[in-house]
């Protein structure tokens, strides 16, 4: 617990900073950058092959807030290494529910039972 608190300390924040939607003939890409100040930045990335799916339009409202949410779930993966106190968003808004859903979940939800 001792390095858990030490860890938590030294690293305050936590930034979701922005994602991208690149789209080509062949596939959709997303890519997330995150943010651990004075640690690492991460840039994951997500590919989603077309094949036979045909988009109308990647460019609107509805898919970039879905994709937004998928970076919300996937910044878990990075937060969790040190589990700052503080999430900042720069890339997108979240309503107080919102944000007490994700508090949930990532509090609550990414405990072991």
């Amino acid at each position: 617990m001792k390095d858990f608190n030490k860890l938590r300390n030294t690293y305050k924040e936590f930034i979701y900073k922005n994602y991208n939607i690149i789209e080509n003939e062949d596939i959709v890409k997303i890519e997330y950058c995150f943010e651990i100040p004075n640690l690492s930045t991460f840039t994951p990335t997500i590919e989603i092959e077309k094949r036979n799916i045909k988009f109308k339009s990647i460019n609107n409202d509805y898919v970039k807030n879905i994709v937004f949410n998928i970076g919300m779930i996937e910044l878990i993966s990075y937060w969790k290494c040190v589990c700052p106190k503080k999430i900042i968003v720069e890339c997108g808004f979240l309503n107080e529910e919102q944000i007490q859903w994700f508090k949930k979940l990532y509090y609550y939800g990414l405990r072991g039972i």
